[in-house]
């Protein structure tokens, strides 16, 4: 059963340890580092030539895995992987299902796709990529998900329960409730942001008036 956790990070906690076996089937012979990537957008602004700047932080998690299992991951990782390009390209697969989804229910249905020519890709794409990217949920061993946006922690899952287990034990202090608790909704800076915004266009939408 999959498990997740989440690990403090920073100059207050040492560096993350893990275990020495692969983290899906448990083998401590012939193990490899496998590394995967975790980016964060820190600031996106506003530039002199007109366009925007982005500043991220990424971050570097290399781990034991067998080699069975490490290329597999590694796929999958980087299906799952949440920067801009990936962003991207999940946004085609998704806009490619939705519109073999209304080919398929569709008064029409089977008999449109003939008529589509190299429109017909878009669909084949969205199909492909959305059970690839099922694919890899199931596939992937270990998978970094996210920088939690209001304090400095990652979210990490894993399939396995008794590695993510042996991960706590060597990250006791990093996985602890009492430096991982998530901030209460309430506290969120991204909520305040949306409310700031909000209050923003309305007191514009009155003045204009």
């Amino acid at each position: 059963m999959s498990q997740l956790v989440r690990v403090a990070i920073g100059e207050d906690f040492p560096e993350i340890q893990w275990p020495a076996c692969c983290p899906e089937c448990g083998t401590t012979k012939s193990l490899i580092r496998n590394t995967s990537r975790l980016g964060k957008v820190k600031s996106i602004r506003p530039n002199l030539l007109g366009g925007m700047t982005m500043k991220s932080e990424i971050m570097y998690l290399n781990y034991w895995i067998c080699p069975e299992h490490a290329a597999e991951t590694r796929w999958a990782n980087r299906l799952l992987e949440k920067s801009p390009v990936m962003h991207l390209i999940r946004f085609v697969f998704y806009l490619g299902a939705l519109f073999a989804l209304g080919l398929l229910l569709g008064p029409r249905r089977l008999a449109t796709f003939p008529d589509l020519g190299p429109l017909l890709a878009l669909p084949l794409i969205g199909i492909l990529g959305v059970a690839s990217l099922i694919w890899a949920r199931i596939a992937t061993s270990l998978w970094p998900i996210r920088f939690d946006p209001d304090q400095d922690v990652i979210e990490i899952q894993f399939r396995q329960a008794p590695y993510a287990t042996r991960f706590r034990v060597m990250n006791r202090e990093a996985t602890s409730a009492q430096n991982t608790e998530e901030t209460p909704w309430f506290k969120r800076s991204l909520l305040w942001k949306v409310v700031v915004i909000v209050v923003f266009l309305m007191f514009m939408a009155q003045l204009m008036k």
